[in-house]
């Protein structure tokens, strides 16, 4: 059974990685989807300002109609990933990073929306971790898409492993 507000913590060896390879200066970033604040307290250890809200203390990412701030980092309900996408570009978000399933390009609505907000890196993680908490095999391949504008005229393709 499914957590119905698709809430699944970030795997500290993902957001490890993320940090040393994002390549942005130290600078506020916007985590409204921060759950329990394990990701935000990454953000904060390298060296970031994490404005952390999420839809259980009463922030709705969707009821916002103004970025909190230019940059936002997140691990998004992939339930409502694309209408997260289009709705952090509308309301001002400048650059985005995102953890999201490995195949979220990879239909026939991701190329509308790639031709929209095209990324400028696409990241394949190497190994996959028990992100639903099941137990035994990983059932997960996750991947992150980061954008330095809201839409990029390339894109380039990176496999991180874990560090």
């Amino acid at each position: 059974m499914r957590n119905p507000r698709d809430f699944y913590p970030t795997p500290s060896s993902i957001t490890k990685v993320l940090l040393e390879n994002l390549g942005w200066e130290a600078q506020p970033v916007w985590e409204p989807c921060c759950g329990d604040g394990r990701l935000g307290l990454e953000l904060c250890f390298a060296g970031y300002n994490p404005i952390m809200h999420d839809i259980e203390s009463g922030h709705d990412f969707f009821d916002w109609r103004e970025a909190q701030a230019p940059a936002l980092l997140t691990n998004p309900p992939f339930k409502v990933v694309r209408e997260f996408i289009d709705h952090a570009f509308a309301i001002g978000v400048e650059r985005m990073a995102l953890v999201c399933a490995e195949r979220i390009w990879a239909c026939g609505k991701g190329r509308e929306q790639w031709q929209r907000h095209r990324p400028c890196r696409f990241i394949n993680l190497d190994w996959r971790e028990d992100y639903l908490g099941k137990g035994g095999s990983p059932d997960r391949a996750l991947a992150i898409s980061i954008w330095d504008t809201p839409h990029a005229d390339t894109c380039n393709y990176e496999v991180w492993s874990r560090t």
